[in-house]
């Protein structure tokens, strides 16, 4: 007990002889725990929190193999084969697809690239996510191919483009240069399933021909693969048993 005080002792008088050496003592070690707070706060917010979403434990993205067909990426599933696993799974209480494009936004004469999304109309649904104002979109936005030309803005874009206002609801915009009538806003604090990616516009799965006109990616081309598919595992199923579940879909591609 007794070196030890008299370590401490020696440090100070160290340290009050030499104010300069113990400025920058203090700041080295304010500058590594204040950046060691910034990395482990960014972590928290990318890696450790869950979604904001129902049971986010639950969820899981379906992986796919191999490399038929047109092919946006790994984890990339056909829009028909997603409708083969959601019909004939037993492991999924549900699911929803999703596909992530830049958007071209364009409202009272001004226009931007913005981030957005195309997704299946149990997409909010399945997640529990609600909206802020108007509506978030439902299964019944699926059923036509091109028929409902209709957005839900992130709370965030409803926000900083137009000012909260609650009229921005039935309002057309322009998407891809294509009119869109805003249904609603989705609820604050929601920004995707991604936490790298925030969209700001979503439109249904069902408009894709409309927002990324072209020959990629059609939805009635079983192998050309661009969607990514998740599921809400049902109590006491594996996670490995939902894989099970695509590796049979995509056995059906031909």
């Amino acid at each position: 007990m007794g070196t030890l005080t008299q370590d401490v002792r020696y440090a100070v008088r160290t340290l009050i002889k030499s104010p300069l050496f113990c400025l920058v003592a203090v700041a080295s070690l304010a500058l590594g725990i204040g950046a060691n707070s910034a990395i482990f706060s960014l972590i928290d917010q990318l890696l450790l929190k869950l979604l904001p979403v129902k049971d986010p434990q639950a969820l899981v993205m379906l992986d796919s193999h191999g490399h038929f067909g047109n092919n946006a990426g790994a984890n990339s599933f056909s829009y028909l084969m997603y409708t083969d696993i959601s019909d004939r799974n037993q492991v999924f209480s549900g699911m929803f697809c999703r596909y992530g494009q830049p958007l071209s936004f364009s409202s009272e004469g001004r226009t931007e690239r913005i981030s957005g999304e195309l997704v299946s109309g149990n997409y909010f649904p399945v997640l529990g996510v609600g909206a802020a104002i108007g509506r978030v979109f439902n299964v019944a936005d699926d059923q036509i191919q091109g028929g409902h030309p209709i957005a839900v803005l992130s709370y965030e874009f409803w926000q900083s483009h137009f000012a909260g206002d609650p009229g921005v609801v039935g309002r057309k915009i322009l998407v891809n240069g294509y009119p869109l009538t805003v249904v609603g806003a989705s609820q604050r604090g929601f920004y995707g399933i991604y936490p790298s990616v925030s969209p700001q516009i979503r439109s249904p799965m069902t408009m894709k021909a409309q927002m990324t006109p072209g020959p990629w990616y059609s939805l009635n081309d079983r192998v050309s693969r661009f969607a990514q598919v998740f599921g809400w595992l049902k109590p006491g199923v594996t996670a490995a048993a939902g894989q099970g579940v695509a590796a049979a879909a995509v056995s059906l591609r031909a």
